[in-house]
């Protein structure tokens, strides 16, 4: 059973855990919607998001001075801790390193620089999920340091401002993601979220049948700064039949992919859902491959993917989060057809497997939950706090500036 997102207070400080999310259909669609704000005919981005079982767990209490973080990782293995200070130029210094700490670093800028806070000792003492694998790793890590910060401070920021503080943090560093990834506080329901500029939908789905997922970590590498530079090279304006091929991709070809996806989910269709897993990954495979061959020729992913032993228990399968060979995503016959892809994994390719179920909801309330606000909007609980207009003054300024420049790259 998924654990909640949850936080409480306890003798030795505030208790925290964040899950990870798996992207199901529409992975990099989120920041090309994005860009829809400097080239309005760029179709809105769309996908399928359900979080995971997994997870990292954290204490944080205040601290006077430093930020002080330690992380355990799935392995066991402990970094840190990490002593910052709270000079906003170390933090941004930091973030902009593109290492282990420099999405913590570039949240932590946020925050201090937004918010009359001190420090806090934030101590990751558990980690469920496996890292660089498409499972949102180091959002959940930004989210849970955003929440740190807001409930020991009492900023009083929604579940949605913690998310967006995360996200700022994050686009600090190279890497370059969207806002998909901030979306592992939705639990584990799935739902749609669509980006238009800076407009995002948030609409709840209805699950016709139960869902049996595997996630493998291939064990492989991939690189997702690489992934996400030759991607975006040509946005906001394609200049190459190449680049236009990704628009398509990402735009007409998957808004087609989540709405039939969506609709096979509703009616509990799993045979068709898998049937539609297996088509995204092949158009990937085609029009995103040709823009980032390097990394998303995937030959790990494929040959797990294509295993025979395998065919007889899933409907489908594709691949997870920025794909590449990082992490795959199989779509089980049922219970007894996710514990055999599991021994198939483990037996033949000894491959780390997480299990995630979808329980099916009930028929009777079917309707669509769906929100429609702008970003902004999305950040603040009423009566929140007082740095609204400042907010988003920061994150427009510090997305045109990534946009001015993915443009130029793309004209020259």
């Amino acid at each position: 059973m998924l654990p909640e997102e949850e936080s409480g207070d306890s003798c030795d400080g505030l208790d925290l855990f964040v899950s990870g999310r798996v992207c199901l259909f529409g992975e990099h669609s989120d920041w090309a919607g994005g860009f829809r704000g400097v080239n309005p005919s760029i179709p809105v981005g769309r996908t399928i998001v359900v979080g995971t079982n997994e997870g990292v767990y954290a204490r944080a209490k205040p601290h006077p001075s430093e930020i002080i973080l330690t992380s355990t990782l799935e392995n066991g293995e402990i970094l840190g801790p990490i002593h910052m200070t709270l000079h906003p130029a170390d933090l941004l210094k930091e973030a902009q390193k593109g290492e282990f700490w420099s999405y913590a670093a570039g949240v932590a800028y946020y925050m201090v620089t937004m918010f009359d806070v001190r420090g806090l000792e934030l101590d990751n003492y558990r980690t469920t999920l496996p890292i660089s694998k498409g499972l949102s790793s180091s959002a959940a890590f930004s989210v849970m340091l955003a929440r740190a910060f807001n409930q020991i401070y009492q900023l009083k920021l929604s579940t949605r401002g913690e998310m967006e503080y995360a996200y700022l943090g994050e686009i600090l560093t190279p890497s370059k993601c969207g806002r998909m990834d901030q979306a592992c506080a939705y639990g584990a329901v799935p739902v749609v979220l669509t980006y238009d500029g800076d407009q995002l939908e948030v609409e709840s789905l209805s699950v016709g049948e139960e869902v049996h997922l595997v996630i493998a970590d291939l064990k492989a590498a991939k690189d997702t700064v690489i992934i996400l530079q030759e991607l975006q090279a040509g946005y906001p304006v394609a200049s190459s039949s190449v680049e236009e091929g990704v628009h398509h991709l990402l735009g007409e070809l998957n808004l087609g992919l989540t709405e039939r996806a969506r609709m096979h989910l509703a009616q509990g269709d799993l045979p068709s859902l898998g049937a539609l897993m297996r088509e995204a990954q092949d158009h990937f495979d085609t029009l995103g491959g040709a823009a980032c061959p390097s990394q998303l020729i995937a030959p790990v992913l494929h040959k797990v993917m294509r295993h025979p032993k395998l065919q007889a228990h899933i409907w489908g399968c594709k691949g997870v989060g920025s794909q590449g060979d990082g992490t795959a995503q199989f779509l089980c016959i049922g219970s007894a057809g996710q514990s055999a892809v599991c021994e198939i994994l483990k037996g033949d390719f000894d491959l780390h497997c997480l299990r995630l179920t979808i329980p099916s909801t009930d028929k009777s309330t079917n309707n669509i939950q769906k929100k429609c606000l702008s970003v902004s909007q999305l950040n603040y609980e009423s009566n929140s706090c007082s740095s609204f207009a400042s907010l988003s003054k920061v994150e427009r300024r510090d997305t045109q500036t990534r946009l001015a420049r993915i443009e130029s790259k793309a004209v020259s």
